[in-house]
């Protein structure tokens, strides 16, 4: 029971939304990385040399745990009071969220390009890849406007 008494300074939730979004990295580069492999096997089954564009893909989505991670240190940077730790928490939540769900639906983008690029390996790459930014820029709002909600101290 005194455990739960414990006052512990300068923790509030803050690794949340680090965790959230670091969870919703490894689903979005599983996904993308399903949809390379599906894309590999095609040209393995007609003996051709597999394309490496499908990594950048892959890799995509790993971006949205450093977001996270700079949130994180953000919110433990405004050293809050022991009082708002509900209210860290809570943002935290909210910012990780998004950021993760922007890793999940970009994982999803990218298995969908490794699949238009293995049906046309001529098909311009830098568009799928704009696409994947778009859908990343939704973490990076997330990231900016959750930092921008922290009061300062």
């Amino acid at each position: 029971m005194s455990l739960l008494m414990t006052t512990v300074e300068g923790f509030g939730g803050h690794a949340i939304a680090l965790g959230v979004a670091g969870i919703g990295s490894a689903i979005g580069t599983s996904t993308a990385a399903m949809g390379a492999i599906g894309m590999w096997n095609k040209y393995v089954l007609e003996k051709k040399k597999l394309p490496a564009m499908a990594l950048a893909l892959v890799g995509m989505p790993l971006s949205q745990v450093i977001y996270g991670m700079i949130f994180m240190n953000a919110l433990i940077g405004a050293n809050l009071s022991p009082e708002s730790y509900g209210h860290q928490m809570l943002l935290s939540l909210c910012v990780g969220l998004v950021i993760g769900a922007s890793a999940v639906l970009q994982g999803k983008t990218g298995a969908k390009a490794c699949m238009n690029l293995a049906n046309d390996p001529k098909a311009g790459i830098g568009m799928y890849i704009a696409v994947m930014g778009i859908v990343e820029t939704v973490a990076l709002l997330a990231m900016v406007f959750g930092m921008g909600a922290i009061p300062q101290a």
